[in-house]
C-alpha cells in the first residue's frame, strides 16, 4: 500500500487533520484578503513567533478569517484573544471588519 501526503495530514478519514494550510493572494510584499481585496497587510507583519519559537499567524488576522461566518468556537477564540490584542491590532481588525462586513458583532467589543 502506498502512502500519500493526505495520509500524513489525516491518516484515517475519520481522524482529525494534523495540518491546515491556507493559500491566499499577494501583491508584491502585501497579503491581499480573498474576502475583500481592500483588506491588506505587509506579509512580514502577518505572523510572529511565540517565546518558545513556534510560528503563528497574527491573532487579528486569524480573527478576521474567522469573522466571516462565526461559530461558537470562533466566538470563544475572539473572547480569549481580545484581552491580549494591543491597540494597533484592535484597530486593524476593526478596520478590516468594517471594510468587509459593514456592521459586525465584534466591532462594539473592539
Amino acid at each position: 500500500m502506498s502512502r500519500t501526503a493526505g495520509d500524513v495530514c489525516r491518516p484515517p478519514a475519520a481522524a482529525p487533520w494534523r495540518i491546515q494550510m491556507m493559500l491566499d493572494q499577494a501583491e508584491g510584499a502585501e497579503w491581499v484578503s480573498r474576502r475583500n481585496p481592500a483588506v491588506r497587510r505587509e506579509i512580514a507583519a502577518l505572523g510572529g513567533f511565540s517565546p518558545e519559537g513556534i510560528p503563528h499567524l497574527a491573532p487579528e488576522v486569524q480573527l478576521f478569517a474567522k469573522a466571516h461566518d462565526t461559530r461558537p468556537q470562533d466566538e470563544q477564540d475572539f473572547a480569549a484573544a481580545l484581552p491580549v490584542l494591543g491597540a494597533a491590532q484592535r484597530r486593524w481588525l476593526a478596520d478590516a471588519l468594517e471594510t468587509t462586513y459593514g456592521q459586525h458583532p465584534w466591532l462594539g467589543r473592539l
